[in-house]
């Protein structure tokens, strides 16, 4: 399968989700990729893979996948990212790129994740067109649901070209129980996703885990496997390939 991350609302969580999610994949012996399209390049960075080398911005101006495949010490590959992605036009055709040039590797893997920028754009659309299906980040509060509706449309808006698009589930990110308020939120979400028919996989709460092995560019479950933050992505894992 294989999954964008998206929110279209920076800070949510996306890239840490991102890179947690094939961490916990490479923990269980599955072969994983990341497919980076953030010209920041954090989840490059996170998963210990080098931006100056060819990568995505190269798969996407026709080199073969195989010639931007990274094998990091995660045990994860990974199409890395950088600054060029910035130069990437919307012109015709642009939108199925990555579709087209991952379409030669996509069965050597178990899982495939694309993370994309916290805006809408070619990169984002890229990655829409490529996706079997969407997870979506999001905190506990009001801007956070906002831009869930805003997912949505954009999903139908791709479903016209790639009708096999759905949206696999809501992750809560940086959860804090102790809040009346949080706790409300994160029951509103639950409900509005029951509504819409799109699964809650989880929330996870706050970690200073996730930063620690994220600046040594070590998986979470090599540095604190049991730590709330891992556990709570295991479970996110789990209901997410169920």
């Amino acid at each position: 399968m294989i999954y964008t991350i998206c929110n279209q609302k920076g800070g949510s969580g996306k890239t840490t989700t991102a890179a947690a999610l094939l961490q916990a994949a490479a923990y269980k012996g599955k072969k994983a990729l990341a497919i980076d399209l953030d010209p920041q390049a954090n989840l490059s960075y996170f998963l210990a893979a080098d931006s100056s080398q060819a990568g995505s911005y190269e798969l996407l101006n026709g080199t073969p996948a195989a010639e931007t495949l990274q094998h990091t010490k995660q045990n994860i590959d990974v199409i890395a990212a950088s600054w060029n992605l910035q130069t990437i036009k919307a012109e015709k055709g642009a939108a199925r790129k990555l579709e087209k040039g991952i379409a030669p590797i996509i069965n050597d893997y178990d899982i495939i994740i694309i993370d994309t920028p916290p805006t809408p754009g070619i990169l984002q659309y890229n990655a829409m067109q490529a996706a079997d299906g969407l997870i979506i980040t999001l905190q506990s509060d009001v801007y956070n649901i906002r831009s869930l509706q805003q997912i949505e449309n954009t999903a139908q808006q791709i479903k016209r070209t790639n009708a096999g698009l759905h949206i696999a589930g809501i992750v809560l990110t940086q959860y804090d129980n102790r809040p009346i308020i949080n706790r409300q939120l994160k029951q509103d979400i639950e409900q509005t996703a029951a509504a819409r028919n799109i699964p809650f996989l989880g929330s996870i709460r706050k970690g200073i885990i996730i930063q620690e092995a994220a600046a040594l560019q070590t998986s979470i479950y090599q540095y604190a496997p049991n730590s709330n933050p891992a556990q709570d992505y295991l479970i996110v894992y789990r209901n997410l390939i169920k």
